[in-house]
């Protein structure tokens, strides 16, 4: 019995230090092991973020969690970027409208929406589609009406309206204030993303914003105060100046993807309507009409067909424009 308790020990004891070499392997092929998941997933869901970020909350949580960071890097030399930058990154030849449609949560006469199979695709090219509202509150027959025409009409006419708009007005003097709405329906943000409380990203935000000061306070603290060190044989310049290199570090990567977001959301103009808060039998209801099959961008679409459920309406709708008063780009004219 002994002999088996001893070869026990034994067989304990190599199964230990082959752990602490498995986990020391493990720890310094970290960033080689997680590199192609990385790769794999960061760009696609970098891009598909960025393509729907419209406020600076949406830009600071990404700036707490940056997965693709050189995807963002390349996304802003790509819409705000220079021709020498873009030519830099090899996409000098790339159009407007491509960037637009990947990157931007804008419609304009060169991109749009369509329903594709129960999701929403960005393509380029001029669709049909109806953006339609049905008021029960009118009773002349004019009942349903395209929407952008309802905004209008409700905007000229002295009476109540149930949708009020959010953002302000634009400056400059305009005989229709729908005149700035997109030209074509914007469905990935009125559709497409299910509208959370506001209260909901700002928990994500804390979230973030708390997970990350641990890091760069267990990094201050496991060194400087408790002494942890992965290389026993490190010198105190080392233990100094790691931590010191790792806060500033996180820090400046977390500005400059705040910066990256911010300068392709800012890129787009959202004007917003609120729906006002009105007894259920006076609700309006949104829908989205798609005649079928037609062909945008080579692509074939079939006919599909959106209705507002009842409980679940709109609360806030959205039109996104491209912002072109913003010029990132001088040409000279020779």
């Amino acid at each position: 019995m002994a002999k088996y308790l001893v070869s026990l020990i034994i067989l304990g004891c190599i199964a230990g230090v082959q752990a602490g070499n498995d986990l020391s392997d493990f720890s310094n092929n970290l960033a080689t092991d997680l590199g192609p998941l990385l790769a794999l997933f960061g760009d696609s869901i970098t891009v598909q973020y960025l393509s729907e970020s419209t406020s600076f909350l949406d830009y600071f949580i990404f700036a707490m969690a940056p997965i693709g960071i050189i995807t963002a890097i390349v996304s802003t030399i790509r819409v705000c970027g220079s021709s020498s930058l873009r030519a830099f990154i090899g996409r000098s030849q790339e159009g407007e409208s491509s960037i637009e449609a990947a990157l931007c949560t804008s419609t304009s006469r060169d991109v749009c929406e369509m329903f594709n199979k129960g999701g929403i695709t960005r393509v380029l090219g001029r669709p049909t589609i109806l953006e339609l509202i049905q008021d029960p509150r009118i009773r002349n027959g004019q009942g349903l009406d395209l929407f952008r025409n309802y905004l209008d009409r409700s905007i000229s006419s002295e009476t109540s309206s149930e949708w009020s708009r959010t953002t302000p007005a634009p400056k400059h003097d305009s005989n229709s204030q729908t005149e700035m709405l997109a030209p074509t329906p914007n469905l990935s943000l009125n559709v497409g993303i299910i509208q959370r409380s506001r209260w909901v990203f700002f928990a994500v935000a804390a979230t973030g914003l708390l997970l990350e000061s641990f890091t760069l306070a267990f990094a201050g603290v496991g060194v400087w105060v408790f002494d942890w060190t992965l290389n026993e044989g490190a010198g105190g310049a080392a233990r100094d100046y790691a931590p010191t290199m790792f806060i500033l570090g996180t820090i400046l990567l977390s500005t400059g993807m705040w910066s990256c977001a911010a300068l392709i959301g800012q890129t787009t103009h959202e004007i917003r309507y609120k729906r006002q808060d009105q007894p259920d039998t006076w609700l309006s209801q949104l829908m989205w009409l798609q005649p079928g099959p037609q062909v945008i961008g080579d692509q074939s679409f079939d006919s599909f067909a959106f209705f507002e459920k009842e409980g679940k309406r709109l609360k806030i709708w959205t039109s996104s424009t491209k912002d072109l008063s913003k010029k990132y780009e001088g040409f000279a004219e020779w």
